[in-house]
């Protein structure tokens, strides 16, 4: 079904565009055609139009059953002009094919292709509103998408009528070929620079990632697209470069007609894949499920495949040769000896290249983790974990637990920096299935979904959590790696409810306290924090229980109160207390009376506090500048913690 609704949309819009196209020649070239040529151009927009009005009928036939989701006899003729009338898809299809009828009227009634040629980019257009991609998008992707559309329209429809009026040249005015054809390839040259950057735009937008590219249907049609498209170029350039010049010399050019045509069906293969794509959701609103038993990651690579650098110095070797065999060749008249050697340089080059760049994947490598990262899930997942992985991993994650000396190889140390190598979806596999050549057991058929997604994030943040012993009170400009744990703070406190997500711009200062002995620290933030508001910062004060002092959560002087008696939110947050002077190694390690993490705008911890070593504690007017200091930085677009 979604096969037929695609072709009938690709088709419908290459239709309708080469209408387009042909009465916009017929409307600039007639008084340089004869009446014969004249007459073909109408008989074939004419063809054109209807083509694309039925294969407009067709579609919205098509989908407006699949929409009601009843079988053919069910459906009522108020559930048609439900859908039709009553939705955007509706309404876009029904005017769409309206300025498709008024376009083939202004051609056959009013002798006008000019007005017909515009009518029929109007029917593109409000084709467009009915597509995934235009769909909740922004003014300014609505004004990319049109203006993508557009360009793409009045390029393949202007090859349909050039090729059509390069094969009925009037033998009288010889020079009309060359004019036309020269006049086509400098529009065609711009039309095609604004098609390559508003489609490298809008894939970046519908795509996000290489994985939604390399591993989904809409990359599949979009890679399909730019190999077509990249084609039609080099036949373009070709025409541009070699064979105009010589048509401006020569009254003709055999091999001109067969590459324009050449152009022209791949032209048509990409308006079909275009069409395709219009109704393919796109990647960035797609589960990826890895198709590839690797993945491209040279830093993990190199780090942690043996020879790996010596196997991509290998490649690049084979790869110059290659090239430069290829090219002395070339130059000697030899093509194929140069075809062949090149591609024998590529191939052996890749082969070293990939074992040398690529780690390996799975299924899951790039799935969305379905949990938050919040106290709530990693707690969940310590849970998780002390109940089914410490006999092997140990009570911390390092590798020594009452099992670990009869396992070979021994268990992984999950504090080790290798854990943030892998992504979560790889752990997740490893939970689920066992690790490969491993004694680890797969999960699947003792914890749920979730669970397993769960005890990934407490790993995560274990792991997290140890290579945190490098943050200190100072904050290193303009580089947040560290993901803040969310937790349900106050609702007055910022628009959004978390803890990191400062949406309001908002800095915040979490300070956690394990006991109530030392509540002054509170007291001290309490009063000051007038001036900490004008620097951008919000207090966040994580409680383990009430007291007389403060009997109940909410906003207290400006302050945000949050009760922990469950002690996740502290439990979780301590991952995070480790430094170099109190690494953690040890069991009997304890968290501090009260820690603090400064968190910026955009959800990473930039700096911490323990009230245990020798800086102690961040004064008020410490906070107040690092604060300010944060305020000042701009705007980053750093990966999520569930990002890879």
């Amino acid at each position: 079904m979604e096969t037929v609704l695609s072709l009938a949309r690709g088709t419908a819009f290459a239709s309708t565009a080469a209408f387009g196209g042909v009465c916009s020649g017929l409307a600039l070239w007639r008084d340089g055609l004869e009446s014969r040529t004249r007459s073909l151009f109408t008989t074939i927009a004419s063809t054109a139009a209807f083509a694309g009005f039925a294969l407009g009928v067709l579609f919205l036939t098509v989908r407006t059953v699949a929409l009601l989701g009843k079988p053919p006899s069910a459906i009522n003729f108020s559930d048609v002009l439900f859908i039709i009338l009553g939705t955007r898809f509706g309404r876009a299809q029904l005017a769409a094919l309206g300025c498709v009828l008024v376009g083939a009227a202004s051609l056959r009634l009013l002798h006008k292709p000019g007005l017909a040629a515009i009518v029929s980019v109007l029917s593109l257009l409000m084709g467009l509103f009915s597509s995934h991609s235009a769909a909740g998008g922004t003014i300014a992707d609505l004004v990319i998408n049109i203006a993508h559309v557009v360009a793409a329209a009045l390029w393949f429809g202007g090859l349909s009528a050039l090729v059509v009026a390069m094969a009925h040249q009037s033998v009288a005015r010889p020079e009309g070929p060359s004019r036309r054809l020269s006049g086509f390839s400098n529009i065609a040259l711009l039309l095609m620079l604004l098609v390559v950057a508003t489609g490298v735009t809008l894939a970046i937008e519908n795509v996000g990632t290489w994985p939604g590219l390399v591993a989904t249907e809409y990359g599949w049609l979009l890679m399909g697209k730019l190999a077509c498209v990249g084609i039609a170029l080099i036949c373009a350039a070709f025409v541009r470069l070699k064979l105009l010049p010589l048509l401006k010399s020569e009254k003709s050019v055999p091999p001109l007609a067969m590459v324009l045509k050449t152009e022209l069906a791949f032209a048509c293969l990409v308006i079909l894949l275009a069409g395709c794509l219009s109704q393919a959701i796109p990647s960035r609103h797609v589960e990826i499920i890895w198709p590839l038993s690797f993945r491209l990651d040279p830093a993990v690579a190199w780090r942690t495949i043996p020879g790996s650098r010596l196997l991509a110095i290998g490649g690049c070797v084979a790869l110059s040769v290659g090239s430069m065999a290829a090219f002395v060749l070339g130059r000697a008249g030899m093509w194929r000896w140069a075809t062949i050697i090149a591609a024998a340089g590529v191939g052996v080059g890749g082969a070293f290249a990939l074992h040398a760049l690529s780690v390996p994947a799975y299924p899951s490598t790039y799935a969305t983790v379905p949990v938050p990262y919040d106290a709530e899930a990693i707690g969940q997942g310590y849970d998780v974990f002390r109940a089914n992985c410490v006999a092997c991993h140990g009570q911390r994650g390092r590798g020594d637990g009452p099992l670990a000396n009869d396992l070979k190889p021994p268990p992984a140390d999950l504090t080790a920096p290798h854990t943030t190598d892998h992504t979560m979806g790889d752990m997740y596999w490893w939970v689920s299935y066992g690790f490969p050549s491993s004694a680890m057991p797969g999960f699947a058929d003792r914890l749920s979904d979730m669970d397993r997604w769960r005890v990934v994030e407490y790993v995560m943040a274990l792991s997290l959590g140890y290579e945190a012993r490098v943050l200190g009170p100072e904050i290193a400009t303009g580089q947040p790696w560290l993901h803040a744990i969310d937790f349900p703070t106050c609702s007055g406190v910022a628009p959004a409810d978390n803890s990191k997500e400062g949406s309001d711009g908002s800095a915040k200062l979490v300070s956690i306290f394990r006991d109530g002995a030392r509540m002054q620290h509170l007291d001290q933030l309490m009063q000051h924090e007038r001036d900490i508001a004008r620097a951008g910062g919000v207090i966040v004060a994580v409680l383990p229980s009430p007291s007389e002092k403060i009997a109940s959560a909410g906003v207290l002087r400006n302050v945000c109160v949050v009760f922990d008696l469950d002690h996740r939110i502290a439990a979780t947050w301590n991952l995070y207390r480790r430094t170099m002077s109190n690494p953690g190694f040890h069991d009997d390690d304890l968290p501090p009376s009260i820690i603090e993490f400064l968190i910026d705008r955009f959800g990473f911890v930039r700096a911490r506090w323990r009230s245990d070593e020798t800086d102690g504690l961040a004064s008020p007017s410490q906070l107040v500048e690092a604060m300010t200091q944060l305020r000042a930085e701009p705007e980053i677009n750093k990966r999520g913690v569930h990002d890879h």
